[in-house]
């Protein structure tokens, strides 16, 4: 295939370009050019803006590819430019969406607390509590408004308006979207999996709230990027959308285990009640991210994507938070991409605050708990 990456420099998508070049196919990269990895020799580069739509189409003027793969499609302008600037001249357009379109997590300001208490309508764009795992079809976004709601962020809007634009393109445009979780994986910039890695690795106690009983469900990078070239060759049905994610949805506190062993240290997590975090703490829940994967989880039904597409090839739990720890150990530096070092003391005190009151309460005769 002669597949055109938009972005391509990072994090999936350079694992995509990387996946493609190893297969022997032909790959073009659409970037500013600011980033060059190891590849950039084998690879042809096309110089560009992706925010100048028509820039854009006059960079990719008279060329065709068998395929093209966008992570970086954030709005309704960027979906209509590069439909602009390749309708007729490409087999099929994979694009990225995002969990988010469904709510919480990038579609709300901030978090639900006891203190910044949200609307539904802030909360949530299709109620999911009632409905997970949530399927495609349980949010159209063909009639999704076109403006952007001022107590929501812009980055859930955007995709939700990029899903509206690939609904509503002419019958030719071959599109998929893929409605991706938080993604984790050797390169990941969010700091996400640094944030409980470092503190695993630290030793000292980690609060965990409700002890994490919740169930999670994450990507991990290089499947991913194995999703969107299999989709590019031919997987799935175009003009449809799919959600993607990994086979495993743990309880979050196993999922810190699988880390914890990972890294060879033992999981010093300390159960509290998340109300009581929330209200006799001074710690930053509204963040999202503080404590990633604590708050309001979205499980994604995969049901759809196995009948369609199958999703026979994702790594094990184990192996691939194996990889992903081996890398941080190998790079400790990257492990500064974890936010909120400065909560650390904090944190370790209402743990220890916490076990004294927990043990005090232990030794009193039930009659006077």
């Amino acid at each position: 295939m002669d597949v055109l990456v938009i972005g391509g420099t990072r994090y999936f998508g350079r694992g995509a370009v990387q996946q493609l070049l190893e297969a022997g196919h032909a790959v073009t990269i659409f970037s500013r050019g600011s980033t060059r990895p190891p590849f950039w020799n084998d690879i042809e580069h096309i110089e560009g803006d992706r925010t100048d739509s028509e820039g854009m189409a006059a960079r990719l003027k008279g060329r065709r590819f068998d395929g093209v793969i966008d992570n970086l499609c954030f709005n309704r302008e960027e979906a209509e430019g590069v439909i602009g600037a390749l309708r007729g001249n490409v087999g099929r357009y994979v694009a990225a969406s995002t969990v988010s379109v469904y709510g919480e997590a990038g579609h709300a300001l901030t978090r639900h607390t006891v203190r910044t208490a949200l609307t539904d309508a802030e909360r949530f764009a299709v109620d999911y509590r009632y409905l997970e795992p949530v399927r495609e079809s349980d949010l159209d976004n063909a009639n999704h408004p076109w403006e952007y709601r001022p107590n929501l962020d812009d980055y859930a809007e955007g995709k939700r308006h990029m899903e509206r634009v690939m609904l509503e393109s002419p019958d030719g445009w071959p599109w998929i979207v893929v409605r991706v979780p938080a993604t984790l994986g050797p390169d990941d910039p969010s700091g996400r999996f640094a944030f409980w890695l470092s503190r695993i690795l630290d030793g000292d106690p980690m609060l965990l709230p409700d002890g994490g009983a919740h169930a999670v469900q994450v990507g991990f990078s290089d499947d991913l990027s194995r999703f969107l070239i299999e989709l590019l060759d031919g997987g799935g049905i175009q003009r449809s959308i799919y959600n993607y994610a990994q086979r495993e949805a743990s309880a979050f506190v196993n999922f810190l285990q699988v880390i914890a062993d990972a890294a060879k240290k033992p999981l010093n997590a300390v159960a509290v009640p998340s109300e009581t975090l929330l209200e006799h703490t001074d710690l930053p829940w509204q963040e999202w991210s503080y404590a990633p994967f604590t708050c309001c989880p979205i499980l994604m039904s995969l049901a759809k994507t196995e009948a369609e597409v199958g999703l026979s090839f994702r790594t094990s739990l184990r192996e691939w938070v194996q990889m992903t720890v081996d890398s941080y150990l190998s790079q400790p530096e990257r492990l500064k991409a974890a936010k909120h070092a400065d909560a650390r003391p904090l944190e370790v005190e209402f743990a220890a605050l916490w076990r004294t009151a927990r043990a005090g309460l232990a030794r009193q005769p039930e009659s006077k708990r």
